[in-house]
């Protein structure tokens, strides 16, 4: 008897999916793009020393890091789906959304703000259209269930618990007493990195973080694509401080133990979840290739 494709697909075939894969090329462009001009162009950000540095760094590994991870889970979504290919393509769509926030509301104005806002769109677009389209019950699947399982989602709780307590307390203090704690990052960033982080980023991980442990089928999706999503933009924190070091920004350096620590734990939470998940209690379906994803959008039972 032949088996139902079906019964193997994390992506759900139709409109949606098109248009995330058609908005996902096209944040692809786009980070291709918006890095290589910030790198290659002298002067395209009108910015302070330090800020130049960051915008430079983050351009660095969005081209060299974050474009080629997004370009292999696209193509490997596309070629054949796996929770892999399929979760780590929305946690690159994730860190477009995030990471052209800032340059979008952040970056002073300059000759590439179109692009910044139309890679934030094309991510929005991307996210929205992908995560409707995929079956969180079969995506958990390929996700380590288990003892691997509860250590990242304790790991995915207490970041978002650390965002919020650090930006929230931050916050609270400079609503009681007026000020600011001194040294930690430009008064005029507060504002900016301290929404964004709250509301794109540490409810994320958060949620992620609760729903996994309640061994929730979403929990294991978002839980891979925010640490994915995380391990990357964390990577764009090292970067920062390396640029801002050579920038001779003081207290910045290329060995920041606190960044390079950071990343490397957030690919362990992603790799634990991802690494022969079937070892951790969990039956991995057999991936469906675009063959067979046609062959169930031909079938006369697809509904």
């Amino acid at each position: 008897m032949a088996t139902d494709p079906a019964l193997h697909l994390i992506l759900r075939t139709g409109p949606r999916l098109r248009a995330a894969e058609v908005l996902s090329a096209v944040v692809l462009g786009l980070m291709v793009v918006q890095a290589a001009l910030g790198l290659a162009v002298s002067g395209l950000y009108p910015e302070q020393d330090w800020a130049v540095a960051a915008f430079r760094g983050n351009d660095l590994v969005t081209l060299f890091v974050a474009a080629p991870v997004l370009a292999g889970a696209l193509v490997a979504s596309r070629r054949r789906e796996s929770s892999a290919s399929v979760l780590v393509w929305l946690g690159m769509l994730h860190y477009g959304l995030y990471n052209y926030a800032y340059y979008s509301f952040g970056a002073a104005f300059s000759s590439v703000f179109l692009v910044h806002v139309a890679a934030l769109v094309a991510s929005i677009g991307a996210l929205l259209m992908l995560a409707t389209s995929i079956d969180a019950r079969r995506a958990a699947r390929g996700v380590a269930g288990g003892r691997r399982a509860r250590a990242v989602a304790v790991f995915t709780t207490v970041v978002g618990v650390a965002l919020v307590a650090a930006w929230g307390g931050l916050s609270l203090r400079f609503a009681i007493t007026g000020t600011l704690a001194p040294n930690v990052m430009p008064p005029s960033a507060v504002h900016l990195v301290y929404a964004i982080d709250l509301s794109l980023l540490a409810p994320v991980f958060l949620v992620a973080g609760i729903l996994l442990w309640r061994r929730e089928p979403w929990g294991s999706v978002l839980a891979v694509a925010i640490n994915a999503s995380g391990a990357v933009y964390l990577a764009v924190l090292w970067a920062v401080g390396g640029f801002q070091a050579d920038a001779g920004i003081p207290g910045t350096t290329w060995l920041s133990p606190v960044a390079i620590g950071s990343v490397l734990a957030c690919m362990a939470a992603t790799l634990a979840l991802l690494v022969r998940p079937h070892g951790a209690g969990r039956t991995t379906p057999a991936p469906a290739s675009t063959t067979e994803r046609a062959a169930h959008l031909t079938s006369p039972t697809a509904s």
